[in-house]
């Protein structure tokens, strides 16, 4: 009889507090949500970090939400990830090279990045150029000592093979060619694989301009220079006849 009795109050006694219990988790979780999304919208508004509101601000103060909040962590760490441990502010980014050569070639080239995750883009002015076209690239070293020649091999952080700047397979600092006429040479180029910013950024590199087409990778291999001339690694652009290193600026 007493076991009866204990196993009737049971169920009455769990009637009794279950409202209750589930009252304050309902409340402890509505806290815990809010909290979260409080944390997400102060980064949103506050926090500098280059790419943050853009991938933060899908988080708003509604319950619902709240089922957004793991894409939102997922974006906030693919933007931490992109900016590679940098501390990069959304600003636009700006740099300027100065090209000079030995062979009365001379320019500009003026850099900017609107995005940390955008297109660069490249404006160029050069003067002293044979009318035709020519391979410009971004070589790996701002390293101008021993004139154009100790700015080392085209920049290719990927270790890929020589291409033209719209194949899957290229360098990074493959840029094609430009083309000069009577007038000068005046180009403007947009690239994904030349940022300012992050571990693959071209700042305190150097553009290199050459003396002949660059046949992008599609050309003679066989063909072997003091200049180690070959389709895969230069596409036999010839001499480097101007160089300058990549300098930021105020945006």
């Amino acid at each position: 009889m007493r076991h009866n009795r204990l196993t009737k109050a049971i169920p009455k006694a769990a009637a009794r507090k279950t409202p209750v219990a589930l009252a304050v988790n309902a409340e402890l979780v509505r806290f815990w949500k809010r909290l979260v999304l409080f944390f997400f919208f102060f980064l949103c508004v506050f926090c500098p970090l280059g790419g943050v509101r853009r991938y933060v601000c899908c988080c708003s103060f509604d319950d619902d939400a709240f089922a957004r909040t793991p894409a939102c962590i997922h974006s906030f760490i693919h933007s931490i990830q992109y900016n590679s441990l940098h501390f990069i502010s959304r600003e636009q980014q700006k740099a300027v090279v100065v090209l000079t050569g030995t062979a009365g070639v001379a320019g500009t080239l003026t850099l900017t990045q609107e995005d940390p995750s955008g297109a660069t883009t490249v404006v160029g002015d050069i003067t002293g150029l044979e009318p035709g076209k020519h391979g410009l690239h971004v070589h790996e070293f701002g390293d101008t000592t021993n004139g154009c020649m100790s700015t080392g091999p085209h920049f290719n952080p990927n270790n890929m093979t020589h291409g033209a700047p719209t194949d899957a397979i290229r360098h990074a600092g493959d840029l094609g060619n430009v083309i000069a006429d009577a007038g000068g040479c005046k180009f403007t180029i947009k690239d994904m694989q030349i940022p300012l910013t992050g571990k693959n950024s071209i700042v305190g590199r150097a553009f290199v301009i050459h003396e002949l087409e660059d046949d992008l990778g599609k050309g003679d291999n066989s063909e072997i220079g003091t200049q180690g001339k070959t389709s895969s690694t230069t596409g036999n652009a010839g001499a480097r006849l101007a160089c300058g290193v990549v300098g930021l600026t105020p945006s």
